[in-house]
């Protein structure tokens, strides 16, 4: 059946839990469409880009926040630098009105969710690809007065380290919380040994952690490097809100896909595999959606 939806269209977009994304990325490759996805699963966006050598048609997995916008946005603050040294991306969905002793609630897919807390990290350390720990790297963030904490989580670096490993020392990404946030998921995981049992994880949290539509997305990006032989930083920061019914993570996550579907639609892209950081920063920003995270 859905082989039968797909012949009435220019491209398709999996917005389903990545563990059905290899198959509808098969059935869109063998009908000769372009293919997009919002995963933050590395496993399968490699097995996909692995898989996508001969397209003759555009496969850009990774479309939505984390990795998406924030991989296109990073790129662009890299690509200032006569000589990067090194890319930090910060990304959070949170409630606004926390009140549970997590300071958190449900948003978005738990089963994506709960993957970027227990799989291993890419980075890049001393030019150098690596794996670092899941929930690892506690950082204090502060943005407009507001002091949150970050950590390490999989999947939201998408395809960077591939990119600029021994061009740049250091790279990385972490997830925004609120402070304490992760003394609970070391508690869970690997206390309670949540880790090995994800599907009893994700029971608990969706039988036990509210949903929000009040929500806020924290994004932020800060390069360093060397520009007329100074040392510089650069940082991309902006808030998104919820508005017209669409929560703040449906508006972000939607935006970044859109704004990719746009680029397709005006013959922007080439075929086969497209990283999210080879995607044309201008059009990303400049475009009717992907301008909502232009900085505040």
């Amino acid at each position: 059946m859905l082989g039968s939806f797909m012949d009435y269209s220019d491209v398709v977009i999996s917005a389903v839990n990545y563990k059905f994304n290899r198959d509808i990325f098969q059935l869109a490759l063998k009908k000769g469409k372009h293919y997009v996805d919002l995963t933050e699963d590395v496993e399968t966006t490699n097995w996909i880009r692995e898989n996508s050598k001969d397209a003759s048609v555009s496969i850009i997995p990774q479309c939505g926040l984390a990795p998406g916008a924030i991989n296109i946005i990073g790129a662009h603050l890299a690509r200032q630098f006569e000589k990067p040294i090194s890319l930090k991306l910060r990304v959070g969905a949170l409630p606004l009105y926390p009140t549970n002793n997590m300071s958190y609630y449900l948003s978005w897919n738990t089963a994506g969710l709960l993957n970027e807390y227990v799989n291993m990290c890419d980075a890049i350390v001393n030019r150098g690809k690596a794996k670092v720990k899941p929930l690892e790297g506690l950082e204090k963030i502060i943005i407009d007065g507001i002091e949150y904490e970050a950590f390490n989580t999989s999947g939201g670096v998408g395809t960077l380290t591939d990119t600029y490993w021994l061009q740049i020392d250091e790279l990385d990404y972490k997830t925004i919380r609120y402070p304490g946030h992760v003394d609970y998921l070391r508690f869970m995981f690997e206390d309670l040994g949540l880790k090995n049992n994800m599907k009893l994880a994700n029971e608990i949290f969706n039988q036990n952690v509210p949903t929000t539509t009040d929500d806020v997305v924290i994004f932020f990006a800060k390069a360093t490097g060397y520009i007329n032989d100074s040392i510089t930083e650069k940082n991309w920061v902006c808030k998104i809100y919820g508005k017209n019914n669409m929560t703040a993570i449906e508006r972000a996550t939607a935006s970044g896909v859109a704004e990719v579907l746009c680029m397709l639609k005006d013959n922007k892209l080439s075929s086969g595999f497209i990283k999210q950081e080879d995607l044309p920063f201008d059009n990303f920003i400049n475009g009717k959606f992907g301008e909502i995270y232009g900085t505040t």
